[in-house]
């Protein structure tokens, strides 16, 4: 059973390749897309608190499954990458469980679905928020759930693995705002990618493009040289992006730029 939360800024390429992908592996699909004017609110809300507008986005994609693994008693759940390829909370060879600890550590910011309601001071009903709460430990030891990272049994290598499943699943890439094209796998699935490295940039001095070169230099992919190139070329530039996300949230550049710069 394949469960996906759908943001609301899934690219065509991406649907594409996720319905020829279901198709030729042959499973159950469940999508599930949030009320659109809740999301808004939300996404206003958590870039006014944190800088970051996609709290719905990653709190949504950690929670709803668990929700759909009680309702139907399905106890073992297998995600992707294991966070320490991105993050500093987890290390390499530390068993990550994918569970509510990791959730409120790093994915929702530290705002939970309670908060974010008393936050919105009742502009949504509450019953709309439980897709981005985390189940209670009672209900999920009730399934015997297990909750983890391929990643955490696959050694992970998205440049490899990009290649099988273009090669066995034709898998397509696809171009990103200030994403260098020879990294066409890499968040290929959201068309806001661009703004949230935007914001990246105004508050921390780097983005994807930084990350991206880090682990090919790492990796022994390219050389430093290269990587410094890349980064150039490509961070920091405003995106076409900006425009629509401006007009979902109701706000002028002006005050964007202002609580981004806060």
């Amino acid at each position: 059973l394949v469960v996906r939360f759908d943001h609301g800024f899934l690219r065509p390429n991406l649907n594409d390749n996720a319905q020829r992908t279901f198709r030729l592996l042959g499973v159950d699909v469940l999508n599930f897309t949030p009320n659109w004017h809740v999301v808004r609110k939300l996404m206003l809300q958590s870039l006014l608190e944190k800088g970051d507008f996609c709290w719905h986005c990653h709190s949504g994609i950690f929670s709803y499954p668990m929700w759909v693994a009680i309702r139907y008693n399905v106890p073992l759940i297998f995600w992707g990458e294991p966070s320490s390829e991105y993050t500093a909370y987890y290390s390499y060879d530390q068993p990550e469980e994918v569970d509510e600890k990791r959730f409120n550590r790093y994915v929702n910011l530290g705002i939970s679905a309670d908060d974010m309601f008393i936050r919105l001071g009742g502009d949504v009903d509450e019953r709309d928020l439980k897709p981005y709460s985390y189940p209670s430990l009672k209900e999920l030891r009730k399934i015997n759930y297990r909750s983890v990272c391929l990643g955490s049994f696959v050694p992970w290598d998205v440049k490899q693995q990009s290649t099988v499943i273009a090669d066995k699943l034709g898998w397509k890439g696809d171009e990103v705002e200030n994403v260098p094209p020879e990294y066409s796998y890499e968040k290929i699935e959201c068309y806001m990618q661009g703004v949230r490295d935007y914001l990246k940039y105004i508050k921390r001095g780097y983005t994807r493009p930084s990350h991206l070169a880090t682990l090919d230099i790492r990796n022994n992919l390219i050389t430093r040289n290269e990587g410094l190139q890349l980064i150039n070329q490509y961070e920091g530039k405003r995106p076409p992006s900006l425009d629509i996300f401006l007009e979902y949230v109701g706000l002028t550049e002006d005050e964007f730029m202002e609580i981004a710069m806060s």
